[in-house]
């Protein structure tokens, strides 16, 4: 995303490596419905994703997948 903003103290678009694994935080496309999507990669395929209404609990989310793999 071009414009990038600070909500819940995070800054999107966001990206961080957890243990082998990358996890993808963007505004969601759909201004409609707001909020964020985010995915969770590794080696470049997309491994999980979902929507969540703030990036804290986007990351929380991908972090739970992560756990649940390891």
């Amino acid at each position: 995303m071009e414009n990038q903003h600070i909500t819940d103290d995070i800054t999107v678009p966001y990206e961080e490596e957890v243990n082998g694994f990358t996890i993808y935080i963007e505004d969601n496309p759909d201004r409609w419905c707001g909020g964020y999507i985010w995915s969770v990669c590794q080696n470049e395929i997309a491994l999980d994703e979902g929507l969540s209404f703030n990036a804290s609990d986007a990351i929380n989310s991908a972090m739970v997948f992560i756990n649940g793999v390891n």
